[in-house]
C-alpha cells in the first residue's frame, strides 16, 4: 500500500495495473537484504530505489512526461519529480461504483479492493500525507462492510462517503498549504507555527518539552512535503507512540486516542481538543525579558527567547490563531529592539507590551465586522460584497476561481459567526489563512499580480491583514468592452436557485472587471436598473424578445454612466 501511495503521487496519469507493477519490482529491490546493512536504517537508499523504479521503464517516464526528471540524477531528480508533481493538472472527482458491484468486490478481493481505493485517493491527492490516505483508507475499509449489511446500502453508502470525501478535501488542502508555507519562508517561521501550535495543544508542557516535538514535527513534514512516503509514515508512527507515551506531561485529553490502533492514532490525536491550561499560570506576560538586554543576545539566543515567548503565549491563549500569535510577537520583538536603546527600558517594555494589544484588537474589530455583515446580508449577498472587492484585488482570475474563493469566505462566515465569541476569531482567521494560502498556490503556479505576490511572500504572519489592505490592482489593464459577456436570455427568469444566482454573479465579477474603479453608488445603481430589466422582462410574455430589445439598451447606459 505504501508503495502504491508513492507510485500513484508522483505519477498521478499512470494506470492501476502500471502502478501495482511498479510497487511489485521495487519491492522486490528493496526486500533483498544487504551486506551490514540494518533493515531499518536504508530509508534513504529506498527513496532512490522508488525513483529509480519510475525512471527504469522507459515506457513509463516517456508516457508521462517525465523523461527530463530522469535524466538527471540524485536530488536533483527529486526535485524534478517533486516540481512535475506539483504542476500536473488536476483529475476529475473519482466517482464510488455502484454499492452492490462496491460489496461484491469488498467480499471477493478485500486486499485488491483497498489497494484500488489507495491507489484512486492519491492520484487525486499528490500532495495528501501518507498516513492521512492510510487513515482515511482505514475508515473506508470499516465503512464498507457495515453499509453493505445496512437496510438501505445506497443511502448508507452516500451519507457516510460524504463524510469521508470531505475530510479527504479538507486535509488534502491543509497539507498542500503547510508545504508551500514551508517551501516560501524560513524554517524558524515554520518552527515559529509549530511552537504556536503544540502550545495550545499541550500547555502544560514546558518549553523543552514543546522544543523536542517541535524538531520532530518539522521533520516529518519535511519528509511527507518531499513525498518521502516510507519516513513520514515511519517517523509519524514513532512521535504519535512518543507522545502516548507521554500523556502526564502533554494532555489529559489523548487517553482514548493512544488505545487506538496506529493508523488511527494520529489522526485523533491532531483532532483532539486543546488540554486545559495549567492551574496558576498568569494571565500575562509583563517584563518577560526582565532586565536582560535584548541587543546583547546572541543571533541564536535571540530565537530561543522568542520561541519561548511564542510558547508561554500561545499556552494563554488558545482562542488565537496561529498567525495573530505571531503577528504579537513580531510586535514583541521590535518593542524590545527599540526599549534596548531606551534610557528606561523596563518602563518602555511595560508600555509597548500594552501596545501589543492592537494586534489582537485588529483581528477582533474584522470578526465582529464580518459577522455584522453576515447577519445583515446573508450568505449570497455577504459573498457577492466578497466578489466586489476581489475582483479589484485581483482581476486577473477567471469568475470561476473568483466564485470559489469568495464562496469559500462566505462559507466561513456561516461557519464561524454561528460560534461563541471566543471562538470565532480563531476560526475566522485560520479559515482565512488557508484560503489566502491557496490563492498563494495558485500565484506561485501561475503568477497573478505584484500586489498578490507581496502579500503572499513578504510575511506569514502578515498575510491576511496584507490582502484586507489590497484595494485596486493599478497594474491591470481592462479588456476593451465586449457585448458578448453583457447578452441576457430568459434563463434570468427561472426561478431562485443556484444556476441563477450563478449568472447574476458572472454579471457582476465582468462588471467590476471593466470598470474596477467602480464606487459603490454607481454599483447600487446599475444593479437597480439590472433587477429593473428582471422585473420588466420576467412579468412579459415574450421574454427572450424583452431581453434583445431591452438588455442593450441596458448596457449603452451602464457604458455611458461608467465611460467604458
Amino acid at each position: 500500500m505504501r508503495a502504491t501511495i508513492f507510485f500513484a503521487q508522483f505519477v498521478h496519469g499512470a494506470t492501476y495495473t502500471e502502478i501495482r507493477k511498479m510497487a511489485n519490482d521495487v519491492l522486490a529491490v528493496i526486500k533483498k537484504p544487504t551486506d551490514g546493512e540494518h533493515p531499518t536504517g536504508c530509508l534513504e537508499n529506498q527513496m532512490s530505489a522508488f525513483l529509480e523504479e519510475i525512471c527504469h521503464e522507459k515506457e513509463i517516464f516517456e508516457k508521462y512526461g517525465l523523461s527530463d526528471c530522469c535524466s538527471r540524477s540524485g536530488e536533483e531528480r527529486h526535485s524534478c519529480l517533486l516540481a512535475h508533481k506539483k504542476a500536473a493538472p488536476a483529475l476529475p472527482p473519482f466517482q464510488a461504483p455502484e454499492p452492490a458491484t462496491s460489496c461484491k468486490a469488498y467480499e471477493e478481493d478485500r486486499e485488491t479492493f483497498m489497494n484500488k481505493c489507495i491507489y484512486e485517493i492519491s492520484r487525486r491527492h499528490p500532495f495528501l500525507y501518507a498516513p492521512t490516505i492510510l487513515s482515511l483508507a482505514a475508515g473506508y475499509d470499516k465503512m464498507i462492510p457495515f453499509c453493505c449489511k445496512a437496510e438501505n446500502a445506497a443511502e448508507c453508502f452516500q451519507t457516510k462517503t460524504a463524510s469521508i470525501t470531505k475530510e479527504l478535501k479538507e486535509s488534502s488542502l491543509l497539507n498542500q498549504h503547510v508545504c508551500a508555507v514551508k517551501r516560501t519562508f524560513e524554517p524558524l517561521i515554520f518552527q515559529a507555527i509549530t511552537v504556536a501550535k503544540l502550545s495550545q495543544k499541550f500547555p502544560r508542557a514546558n518549553f523543552t518539552e514543546i522544543q523536542k516535538l517541535v524538531l520532530d514535527v518539522a521533520h516529518i513534514h519535511e519528509e511527507c512535503c518531499r513525498g518521502n512516503v516510507l519516513e513520514c509514515l515511519q517517523d509519524g508512527e514513532k512521535i504519535m507512540s512518543y507522545i502516548c507515551s507521554r500523556q502526564d506531561a502533554l494532555s489529559s485529553k489523548i487517553a482514548e486516542c493512544c488505545k487506538l490502533p496506529t493508523l488511527e492514532l494520529g489522526h485523533c490525536i491532531i483532532h483532539a481538543e486543546n488540554d486545559d491550561k495549567p492551574e496558576g499560570l498568569s494571565p500575562t506576560l509583563n517584563r518577560f525579558l526582565g532586565d536582560r538586554d535584548f541587543n546583547q543576545f546572541s543571533s541564536a539566543e535571540r530565537n530561543i527567547f522568542l520561541a519561548s515567548f511564542v510558547h508561554e503565549y500561545s499556552r494563554r491563549h488558545p482562542e488565537l490563531a496561529v498567525p495573530v500569535i505571531l503577528r504579537v510577537v513580531k510586535g514583541y520583538q521590535e518593542v524590545l529592539e527599540k526599549c534596548a536603546q531606551s534610557e528606561k527600558p523596563l518602563e518602555c517594555q511595560d508600555k509597548g507590551e500594552e501596545e501589543l494589544q492592537k494586534y489582537t484588537q485588529e483581528s477582533q474589530a474584522l470578526a465582529k465586522r464580518s459577522c455584522g455583515l453576515f447577519q445583515k446580508l446573508g450568505q449570497y449577498y455577504l459573498q457577492n460584497a466578497f466578489l466586489v472587492s476581489y475582483v479589484k484585488k485581483v482581476p486577473q482570475l477567471t469568475s470561476a476561481e473568483l466564485m470559489a474563493l469568495t464562496e469559500k469566505m462566505a462559507n466561513t462566515a456561516a461557519t464561524c459567526c454561528q460560534l461563541s465569541e471566543d471562538k470565532q476569531l480563531a476560526c475566522g482567521e485560520g479559515a482565512a489563512d488557508l484560503i489566502i494560502g491557496h490563492l498563494c498556490i495558485r500565484h506561485e503556479v501561475n503568477p497573478v499580480n505584484p500586489g498578490v505576490g507581496h502579500c503572499c511572500n513578504s510575511s506569514y504572519a502578515n498575510r491576511r491583514p496584507c490582502f484586507s489592505s489590497l484595494v485596486i490592482d493599478e497594474t491591470y489593464v481592462p479588456p476593451s468592452f465586449s457585448a458578448d459577456k453583457f447578452i441576457f436570455h430568459k434563463d434570468l427568469c427561472q426561478p431562485q436557485g443556484v444556476a441563477l444566482q450563478t449568472m447574476k454573479q458572472e454579471f457582476l465579477i465582468n462588471l467590476v472587471k471593466q470598470k474596477p474603479q467602480i464606487t459603490e453608488e454607481q454599483l447600487e445603481a446599475v444593479i437597480a436598473d439590472f433587477s429593473g430589466l428582471l422585473e420588466t422582462c420576467c412579468q412579459g410574455q415574450e421574454q427572450e424578445v424583452c431581453f434583445a430589445e431591452e438588455g442593450p439598451k441596458l448596457i449603452s447606459k451602464t457604458r455611458a454612466a461608467l465611460e467604458v
